[in-house]
């Protein structure tokens, strides 16, 4: 299932064009954060949660913290900050995985 349906699952209610833009934006964004090229598979759970988070947040722009009773408002400033232990072991793990080889002599 690709990132675009997972999204649609939870945000029934956006729209078409806002869900390609906002997985654009997801996408490049943790592409960036992370050097990369080309989108892992690996990363689409993330990228689907971080469409959902920019998705409530666009109703709420700007908003810092409100409180009203018992109920509470407050964004991060950085959307992929919560994400930073999984984009280590992704690193880590793609680092390995290029090194698995590395010092291996083979005899053809």
């Amino acid at each position: 299932m690709d990132i675009a349906s997972r999204v649609l699952i939870r945000k029934p209610d956006i729209t078409e064009g806002l869900l390609n833009e906002l997985e654009k934006t997801a996408t490049d964004r943790i592409k960036l954060r992370l050097g990369l090229t080309a989108f892992p598979e690996e990363l689409d759970s993330i990228a689907v949660e971080v469409i959902c988070a920019m998705h409530n947040r666009s109703y709420h722009e700007g908003i810092k913290q409100e409180n009203v009773d018992t109920f509470s408002v407050s964004f991060v400033d950085d959307i992929l900050k919560e994400y930073e232990a999984d984009f280590e072991n992704f690193l880590r793990l793609k680092e390995k995985a290029a090194n698995a080889n590395r010092g291996v002599l083979r005899f053809l």
